[in-house]
């Protein structure tokens, strides 16, 4: 068994510069009664996992801060500059705001003046990005994050998805929250999938309504994403709250996709009710594959 799971390990890291990825041991303040809980469907091995022990962000594992890979120059796909993702985004990404706090990734939010440099402009707030690309990445399996998500009108926190090979799709949605969007209003999870290769990008979105006001989330939860060839689901502590056939779903992704963990501000969005700083709070993550 221990061969095994080291090959299928490797089938994940292979494409990859990097040496495989350290896993780490799981620690928190937490009753381990609490910590235990594990909601993996059935089939499933656990082949990576990031509980954030150490003092600093693990970079073997994540890139902080920055749209940019600083090994080879790859940069997200549409990304208008190292450091803003397109205007959407009111938000300069800095380095300073994605760090770790008491075996706790934060990724923060803030209301500040910032004179950018790549895009250059002059900024209202600054947000936080890590991403896993290029170093954590896989093709189908299961996702468990325990994280707290900020509210208010202006913020715009992800837990996503987007494809190693640089195009932009496909792009899974896991768990995208929207303090206001226009077309669905105040307090809506979306848990979408985008497929195509741009600018030709068909969306599947789904909606859990009202989301701060039925679990609040300022609250610990377990976020669980599934991803199949048939199918795909998203969990809730252990609670499937939406479901996705690949039947009927033209290009339904098959390829290598890396995570990508952000606390953003909506351009569109107002900021009448939001509370600054605020924080996107990641406990950890844990990487599943089908056992064969």
């Amino acid at each position: 068994m221990r061969n095994l799971k080291l090959k299928m390990i490797c089938r994940i890291f292979i494409a990859a510069p990097f040496p495989p990825v350290t896993v780490f041991m799981l620690m928190s303040a937490y009753p381990a009664s609490v910590l235990n809980i594990r909601y993996a469907p059935a089939g499933y091995q656990l082949v990576w996992e990031d509980g954030f022990n150490g003092s600093v962000i693990d970079t073997a594992s994540w890139i902080v801060g920055s749209l940019r890979d600083p090994n080879n120059g790859d940069l997200v796909p549409g990304a208008r500059g190292d450091r803003l993702l397109n205007q959407q985004y009111s938000g300069y990404i800095t380095s300073d705001n994605a760090y770790i706090d008491d075996g706790v990734l934060v990724l923060r939010n803030r209301k500040v003046d910032y004179a950018g440099v790549n895009p250059k402009g002059d900024y209202k707030y600054t947000s936080a990005w890590v991403m896993s690309m290029h170093r954590v990445f896989f093709n189908k399996g299961y996702v468990e994050i325990k994280a707290k998500f900020p509210s208010g009108d202006k913020v715009w926190p992800a837990l996503w998805l987007i494809a190693e090979d640089l195009t932009w799709g496909p792009e899974w949605d896991m768990f995208e929250y929207f303090g206001y969007r226009e077309d669905v209003g105040f307090d809506n999870m979306g848990v979408h999938l985008a497929t195509g290769k741009s600018p030709q990008i068909t969306w599947n979105s789904g909606w859990l309504k009202d989301f701060d006001k039925t679990f609040d989330c300022e609250r610990w939860h377990i976020y669980g994403f599934e991803w199949t060839k048939e199918m795909a689901a998203w969990y809730i502590d252990g609670k499937k709250v939406n479901e996705l056939q690949a039947s009927g779903i033209p290009l339904w992704p098959d390829e290598d996709m890396y995570m990508v963990f952000n606390n953003g501000q909506r351009s569109q969005s107002p900021d009448s009710a939001t509370v600054w700083p605020n924080y996107l709070k990641i406990d950890y993550v844990k990487l599943f594959k089908k056992s064969p």
